[in-house]
């Protein structure tokens, strides 16, 4: 077998340019329906097939797969080609991967009849839990506590069509402030579309190197980002350190089954030697810290750089183009597409966060009466332990 030296991807939910071996030789995966086929009961086996092969996280994960397909092949089974049985499908899809650990699995489906059905176990899960809140824009709130000449600005599209916005400014003159709402700096740094984030980042980038009255500290605020394009970490985040970072492990599959797994290989994030950045950093998340986001976290908290806010989402598994990996994301014919993780991530002290998410540092919760008042607690926190 040949091996290729290939690249992780976050995109979307979720590409840091981490090296990984990677075994050619795929797996030999059975298609047990062709693509055009409707039947729902061949749908439902191949969903079951491809699911037991690139899902990536089988070796941790509670769900018994065996007992989904006893359970629910019979059921499909009784299932005819129409409308109200294929919604009757996205119940049964919904119940069958509810439990599912990978923070990022959803299924949407593409057939007309169910345009707009989506299957999102995680996002299920935390809309039952007392603490969980939707998504807040903290931008607003947390520009006045600025300085004045502050930049704030829109550029390029994501994926999901959602344009990315970005701040930069300063508070008491000597804290440096940052947030963006998903990660594609790089991406839109280099672009030649006309967006202005490049102004913003290059005032960010010229704050970090500046020697009069330099700066005592850096606040990322992370809250609300969804994740993105992972080269964003070394070229973004590895101007925020003065050496190179392991900060983790990262393995996926080798395509010769189920319980098939490539070893683990170091996540390194590469220190940018234009910049010697020795001050703390405070990271501000909350409960839609997702992905990449989180792995900005893992790679910079440490005992002088805190992380403050909420538990984050949970999605530390990277997404990928299902050809890169032997694992991952996958379409069922024209009636459905799923998306799963195609890596596994692990801390270097071995712990997973998939399905679990970070704990804070110093916890401060959402708090919806002060942020409408103007009052940003977790930030201000974040300002107080900047000495």
């Amino acid at each position: 077998m040949k091996r290729k030296q290939r690249y992780l991807n976050y995109q979307g939910l979720f590409i840091l340019l981490i090296p990984i071996l990677l075994y050619s030789c795929k797996k030999e995966n059975t298609d047990l329906t062709g693509d055009n086929d409707k039947s729902l009961t061949k749908i439902f086996i191949q969903f079951w097939d491809k699911m037991n092969y690139q899902y990536v996280f089988w070796d941790k994960d509670p769900t018994n797969w065996n007992a989904m397909y006893k359970q629910y092949k019979p059921l499909f089974n009784q299932l005819e080609n129409t409308d109200e049985d294929k919604r009757k499908a996205v119940s049964y899809f919904r119940e069958m991967t509810g439990d599912l650990i990978d923070n990022h699995f959803n299924i949407t489906f593409r057939d007309e009849a169910l345009l707009g059905s989506v299957v999102n176990p995680s996002l299920d899960r935390k809309r039952k839990n007392p603490n969980f809140h939707g998504k807040y824009s903290y931008d607003g709130v947390a520009k006045s506590y600025l300085d004045a000449g502050f930049l704030s600005t829109t550029g390029n599209i994501n994926q999901d069509g959602i344009p990315i916005n970005a701040t930069v400014g300063t508070i008491n003159n000597n804290l440096l402030y940052f947030r963006c709402n998903f990660f594609a700096l790089k991406q839109s740094y280099e672009s030649n579309n006309g967006n202005k984030i490049k102004m913003v980042l290059d005032h960010f980038f010229s704050q970090l190197k500046r020697t009069t009255t330099p700066i005592k500290g850096v606040i990322l605020d992370l809250r609300n980002n969804s994740g993105g394009n992972i080269a964003d970490l070394n070229f973004f985040v590895g101007k925020l350190i003065n050496k190179d970072v392991t900060f983790g492990y990262t393995r996926s599959k080798n395509g010769l089954g189920k319980w098939g797994y490539l070893p683990w290989l170091e996540a390194r994030l590469k220190h940018d030697a234009q910049y010697n950045v020795n001050v703390p950093i405070i990271l501000l998340g909350d409960n839609y810290t997702a992905s990449l986001a989180e792995i900005i976290v893992l790679a910079l908290k440490s005992e002088k750089n805190l992380f403050i806010g909420e538990q984050t989402y949970g999605a530390t598994g990277p997404l990928s183009d299902s050809d890169i990996f032997n694992a991952g994301s996958f379409n069922v014919g024209d009636f459905l597409t799923v998306k799963t993780s195609a890596v596994q991530f692990k801390g270097m002290d071995g712990k997973f966060y998939e399905g679990i998410g970070i704990t804070p540092d110093l916890h401060s919760p959402f708090n919806s009466k002060n942020l409408s008042l103007g009052k940003d607690d977790q930030l201000e926190l974040a300002i107080s332990q900047i000495k």
